[in-house]
């Protein structure tokens, strides 16, 4: 892979959340960047929620090894493992929240050229041992 790369790309963003028996369900398409530096594949966008722009980032490791970042108010970094679970800091606007995100299915899917991919991420929200929800991201990009 080159040392730096950078393209247009838009993305298609499908999250569904369960909490206590309640499923709400988020469906984007929004502009975003495929980023190459050092190897390293970062795939980047903003999401508008009610007037607040939040930057999010994915970086990919590998088949089975994704952190997400999104900045602003409701900042994080989860680290998603497959078959793991990784203890992250959760910044509300009440304060720091300390969660465990145990990731039960995870699977990145690339196009030779990177002109197309398909991120799928299972995952559990907890708080200690109190189960906060069931998450599903679904995301697929095209240049």
């Amino acid at each position: 892979m080159a040392q730096q790369f950078e393209q247009a790309v838009t993305v298609h963003l499908l999250t569904n959340i369960t909490q206590d028996d309640d499923t709400e369900q988020f469906d984007f398409d929004l502009p975003g960047r495929l980023v190459i530096v050092n190897d390293n594949i970062y795939l980047r966008y903003v999401e508008d929620d009610n007037g607040q722009s939040t930057p999010v980032t994915f970086k990919l490791n590998g088949q089975d090894d994704v952190v997400l970042t999104r900045s602003g108010e409701n900042g994080l970094k989860f680290h998603f493992l497959t078959g793991k679970a990784v203890t992250t800091q959760y910044r509300t606007p009440y304060g720091i929240m300390a969660v465990e995100v145990a990731t039960t299915d995870l699977s990145v899917r690339l196009s030779d050229d990177l002109s197309a991919g398909r991120i799928a991420i299972d995952y559990q929200l907890l708080a200690g041992e109190q189960l906060i929800g069931d998450y599903q991201i679904r995301l697929h990009f095209t240049a």
